[in-house]
C-alpha cells in the first residue's frame, strides 16, 4: 500500500462501489452498496514551527476501507481497485444502522515506523459516519476526518541514535484501534516502551502519532525541541488531527564562549552539519594559525576551522567566459545563496532549505574595492602537502561571478585568509 503526502493539503474524494451478486439463501439483504466517502478538507500547515508547507493526501490501487455498523461484529473491506473502491460482500441492513468507515484499517500499529514521508498514509488514520442512519440501501455518504497528527523529526546531530517513543497518561503508544460505533480510533498502550521510530543518524523523519490526546515525546531518555525551546509534552487536548509539527532533537542556534569570554552566537543550516559563528574571528590568520586546536586555537577549545566539505554549503560550476572571465552557476545543495548587504558591506546570504531550517541563514562578507569584491576563508583540510585548502568567491555588483572550494590554497607565514569558526561538538 502505497500513498503520496504531497506539498499541498486539498479535497480527495473516493467512490466506493459494490458488485452487485443475488444470494438466494439471504433473500431479504442484499450484497453490495455504493459508499461515497469524502475526505475533509483540512489546512494542516504546522502550528508548532512557521516552516511552510501543506500536506495532499492521495488513495492509490488496493488501498483498503473497513466499514463497520452497530449491527454487524466484523468489519466489510472496500478495495481500490484503481478507480473506484468495490466491495462484494457488503451487507445491507434489515433496519437503519450509523456505518462508520476507517482508513487504514480497524486496527494501526504506529511501533517501528520507517520515518520516511512516502509511509506516513499507510498509518494516517480517516474515519467518519453516515449522518443518519441507513441501511444502505440507496448508498452510504461518509465523511472522513483525520483521527492523527504526524511528527516531523528532525535529527540534528551527524552520528547521533534516535529512538522516538510516546506516552500518554496510560502508558506508552503502540496502537490505534477503530470504535465502529464512535467513529474513531482509541489509543492502545502499553506499560514496556514501545518504539515509534529508530534510527541512526541526521537527517529527517516523519512519525504518526494519536491526535486529541496529551502526549509526551521522548528521543530515549531525552526531550525534543520545538524551535529551540525544550518540548516534551503538548498541552490537556493534544496535537490536532490533520497537522504536523516540526521537532528537532537538539538546538539548531544558541551561543558559545570564546577563550576572551566574549559570547559567540552560532548557527546550524542542515541537518548533521557544523554549527557556523554568526561572525568572523577579528583578524585574518595564517594557514597554521587557522589549524590550530584546544587552547591554542584563536577562539580557544569550544572553537575551530571548518573543514572543507564543511563549507560545501551549494552545488557549484565553475565556467570560464572569454569576456566575462570566471562567473558561477549555483544551485541549492545543503543551502540556497543569495548576495546580499548586511551592515553596508555586500557579501552572500546562505539560507537553510531542509524543514527546521528555512529560518536559518549565515552570512559571509566580503572584502577588497567596489565592483569586484573577493574572499577568501581558510579551512583547515590538508589535501596536498604545502598546500592548505580555502573556499573563496568574487562578486561584481550584485552578482556571484565565481565560486570554488580550492583544494590547494598557496600559503606560507605571510599569507593570512579569514577564518568563520564552527563549534566543537563535545
Amino acid at each position: 500500500m502505497k500513498k503520496i503526502l504531497y506539498s499541498v493539503f486539498m479535497l480527495a474524494t473516493m467512490v466506493l462501489a459494490a458488485c452487485s451478486s443475488d444470494d438466494t439463501t439471504e433473500p431479504a439483504v442484499k450484497r453490495g452498496m455504493v459508499l461515497k466517502a469524502n475526505v475533509e478538507d483540512t489546512d494542516t500547515r504546522a502550528t508548532i514551527t512557521d516552516n511552510e508547507g501543506k500536506w495532499k493526501f492521495a488513495f492509490a490501487t488496493n488501498d483498503e476501507v473497513k466499514v463497520g455498523n452497530d449491527q454487524v461484529t466484523d468489519y466489510y473491506t472496500f478495495k481500490n481497485n484503481g478507480t473506484e473502491f468495490a466491495s462484494a460482500d457488503a451487507l445491507q441492513t434489515t433496519t437503519p444502522a450509523t456505518w462508520c468507515a476507517f482508513f487504514p484499517g480497524e486496527t494501526i500499529d504506529l511501533a517501528n515506523q520507517s520515518g520516511d514521508l512516502a509511509d506516513v498514509a499507510n498509518k494516517y488514520a480517516l474515519a467518519g459516519a453516515t449522518a443518519t442512519p441507513t441501511t444502505g440501501s440507496d448508498g452510504l455518504t461518509v465523511t472522513m476526518k483525520a483521527k492523527a497528527a504526524v511528527l516531523r523529526i528532525v535529527g540534528v546531530n551527524k552520528d547521533e541514535k534516535l529512538d522516538i517513543s510516546v506516552k500518554t497518561d496510560k502508558g506508552y503508544v503502540s496502537k490505534l484501534v477503530a470504535d465502529k460505533n464512535s467513529e474513531g480510533f482509541s489509543v492502545e498502550t502499553s506499560d514496556s516502551k514501545v518504539s515509534l521510530l529508530s534510527k541512526q543518524g541526521a537527517g529527517v523523519y516523519y512519525v504518526v502519532v494519536p491526535a486529541g490526546v496529551k502526549i509526551s515525546v521522548s528521543n530515549g531518555d531525552k526531550s525534543l525541541y520545538s524551535g529551540d525551546k525544550p518540548m516534551s509534552t503538548t498541552k490537556a487536548d493534544g496535537l490536532k488531527a490533520g497537522k504536523y509539527y516540526t521537532l528537532t532533537t537538539g538546538m539548531t542556534k544558541g551561543s558559545a564562549k570564546n577563550k576572551s569570554g566574549e559570547t559567540i552566537d552560532w548557527v546550524q543550516l542542515w541537518p548533521g552539519g557544523p554549527k557556523f559563528a554568526k561572525e568572523n574571528v577579528k583578524d585574518k590568520l595564517t594557514f597554521t594559525d587557522a589549524c590550530k586546536t584546544g587552547d591554542a586555537y584563536v577562539w580557544g577549545k569550544n572553537w575551530r576551522t571548518p573543514k572543507l566539505d564543511e563549507l560545501n554549503f551549494i552545488n557549484y560550476k565553475d565556467n570560464y567566459d572569454d569576456v566575462l572571465g570566471y562567473y558561477v552557476t549555483a544551485t541549492p545543495l545543503n543551502t540556497k545563496v543569495e548576495v546580499r548587504s548586511q551592515g553596508g558591506v555586500l557579501g552572500l546570504l546562505y539560507t537553510g532549505i531542509q524543514p527546521g531550517y528555512t529560518d536559518k541563514t549565515l552570512f559571509l562578507p566580503t572584502e577588497g574595492s567596489e565592483g569586484a569584491l573577493h574572499v577568501i576563508y581558510w579551512a583547515s583540510t590538508v589535501i596536498k602537502q604545502g598546500y592548505g585548502t580555502s573556499l573563496g568567491f568574487l562578486v561584481e555588483g550584485s552578482t556571484l561571478r565565481s565560486y570554488y572550494l580550492h583544494e590547494e590554497t598557496y600559503m606560507t607565514d605571510n599569507i593570512k585568509y579569514w577564518v568563520r569558526p564552527v563549534l566543537v561538538e563535545k
